[in-house]
C-alpha cells in the first residue's frame, strides 16, 4: 500500500497551528517526559486530528476519539475527559497518556526486536498506537507492521509526516 502523501506545506501548517495554540510545547513536554522525539508525537498528532484538538471517530452517536491525540474511550481517562469537556479546558493529561502509551509501545517493539534500528522500532510502536502494539509486533514478524491499522499505512505515514516535522524545525 502506498502512503499517503501529506506535503511539507501541510505539515508547516499544522506546525504553525500547534505553535500558535500552545501545543507545541504541550506536546514537547510530553515527548520529553517520555524519552521520546519531539516530531514523533507531533507526527501522531497529525496523523490522528492534523493537530487539531478536538473529538472524532464518532460511531453510535459517540466520540470514541478525545483530544489532540485521539485517545480511545477504552481509555478511562478519556471517556472522562470526553464527559466532563477537560479534553478542551486540560487537554494536557490526554497528551500526556499518549506519549506513555507511545513510550510503552517502543519499549515492547524493543524486547521483541532487539536488532532492529531505531527507525524500525518507532515505526512498529506508531503502528501499534493505532491497532494495538502487540498485533502491530506480530505484523511486523509477517513483514509489516501496518498490516492491521487504518488504511494499512499508519507507521509508514507517521514516519513520513516525522520526517516533515524534523524538516521544519530544523528550516527554522
Amino acid at each position: 500500500m502506498s502512503v499517503p502523501v501529506v506535503s511539507k506545506n501541510e505539515v508547516l501548517k499544522q506546525f504553525h497551528r500547534l505553535q500558535k495554540t500552545g501545543f507545541e510545547h504541550r506536546l514537547e513536554t510530553a515527548a520529553a517526559a517520555n524519552g521520546l522525539p519531539a516530531p514523533f508525537v507531533f507526527a501522531i498528532a497529525s496523523r490522528e486530528t492534523n493537530c487539531t484538538n478536538e473529538l472524532g471517530d464518532f460511531r453510535g452517536g459517540e466520540a470514541h476519539g478525545v483530544g489532540i491525540m485521539q485517545i480511545d474511550i477504552q481509555h478511562q481517562i478519556a471517556r472522562g475527559a470526553r464527559d466532563s469537556g477537560s479534553w478542551q479546558t486540560n487537554p494536557q493529561p490526554l497528551i500526556d497518556f499518549g506519549a506513555r502509551l507511545l513510550a510503552q509501545n517502543v519499549a515492547a517493539v524493543k524486547a521483541h526486536f532487539p536488532a532492529f534500528d531505531e527507525h524500525q522500532h518507532v515505526k512498529i510502536a506508531a503502528s501499534g498506537y493505532n491497532c494495538g502494539v502487540q498485533r502491530a509486533i506480530d505484523a511486523a514478524k509477517e513483514g509489516d507492521s501496518d498490516l492491521h491499522t487504518t488504511k494499512h499505512n499508519y507507521g509508514a505515514d507517521v514516519m513520513d509526516r516525522m520526517a516533515k516535522f524534523e524538516a521544519v524545525i530544523a528550516a527554522g
